[in-house]
């Protein structure tokens, strides 16, 4: 088996056919589309079950209760039989005439990890959106290539814009982290840092549908995401703690800095109002010195000054940010 497509589904009866449609037309004997039952309350299942109907390369995996996002892609990686994984969200449509070529490529450049570019669309619309356009490149270092990324200001942690060695992943122990938002960045940053060999290709593998309700419109209707921003943080510095002193590293320690000082930016940014206003800025004042210990581990110069800000006065650092994004 070549591939593996681990697609979790929960509460998107409107969406997933939209995503198992292109996957139809993949070889059975090639792909194997694993579809995660996380107990949604919707219709998923009865369409997931038809499309496994007409598709031979289909099967449902069924939870035995709903766990989240990353406990249903741990399902699907603990199923997965195929040499190469790629984590599919159902909400979105991916471009399949992109996934054989690029595992192709893998396998003759001896690849850990491959990424690709998407393509953000607006839900309602249809229309396209604005997305970063890392340039291609040949195979290097992981480090190299997220090092790369970084101080080019196109990097993104997104799963489902990489293909991953199964066995690469097993080597490292690379998992989802459960329980926690930004599962992503605790996966694809350290699976590119850890890659021996990684590419970045021109294809685009997903369209990205930008919804109403997605995780990250939820975040101005609660201060939860703030923890996880922190333990994003705690647990990437420990990853960077345990890596040699590499442009990578130095790269990592900037996006640990960047991700702390966005506790703060991120309470202007989505508008935060009422009590997810006030939870937000008490955690921020509460955890104010372990965030901008972050940021002032950075050789960013700039990450380094906002630190020092964030450390002497969480309300003028908020004040400043709002300021300078007209919120």
């Amino acid at each position: 088996m070549l591939l593996s497509i681990i697609v979790p589904f929960y509460g998107v009866e409107r969406y997933i056919a939209a995503c198992l449609e292109p996957l139809c037309a993949l070889p059975a004997g090639r792909v194997e589309v694993l579809l995660v039952d996380d107990r949604g309350p919707d219709g998923s299942r009865a369409i997931a079950d038809a499309f496994c109907a007409r598709c031979p390369s289909m099967r449902v995996i069924e939870r035995t209760q709903n766990g989240g996002l990353s406990a249903a892609r741990n399902t699907g990686l603990d199923a997965a039989r195929g040499e190469y994984v790629f984590f599919l969200d159902s909400d979105d449509v991916p471009e399949a005439d992109s996934l054989l070529p690029l595992c192709e490529r893998m396998a003759r450049e001896e690849l850990d990890v491959v990424k690709a570019r998407f393509a953000p669309f607006d839900d309602e619309t249809g229309a396209a959106l604005p997305a970063p356009v890392p340039p291609p490149c040949d195979a290097m270092a992981g480090d190299a290539l997220f090092a790369q990324q970084c101080r080019a200001e196109v990097y993104e942690p997104m799963v489902w814009q990489c293909i991953y060695r199964r066995a690469f992943l097993e080597a490292h122990g690379l998992r989802m982290a459960e329980g926690l938002l930004f599962e992503d960045e605790l996966f694809q940053t350290p699976a590119l840092l850890l890659a021996g060999r990684a590419a970045m290709s021109d294809r685009t593998l997903v369209r990205y549908r930008q919804r109403e309700g997605s995780i990250m419109r939820s975040f101005a209707r609660s201060a939860a995401w703030c923890a996880s921003y922190l333990e994003v943080c705690r647990r990437l510095s420990a990853l960077a703690d345990g890596l040699a002193d590499t442009p990578g590293r130095v790269m990592l320690r900037r996006r640990i800095g960047q991700i702390a000082l966005s506790v703060g930016k991120n309470i202007p940014a989505y508008g935060l109002a009422g009590d997810v206003r006030r939870e937000a800025v008490a955690f921020l004042h509460a955890h104010r010195r372990e965030l901008s210990g972050f940021a002032l581990r950075s050789e960013d110069a700039s990450v380094r000054r906002q630190g020092m800000l964030l450390r002497a006065s969480p309300a003028l650092f908020l004040r400043l940010y709002a300021r300078l994004t007209g919120r």
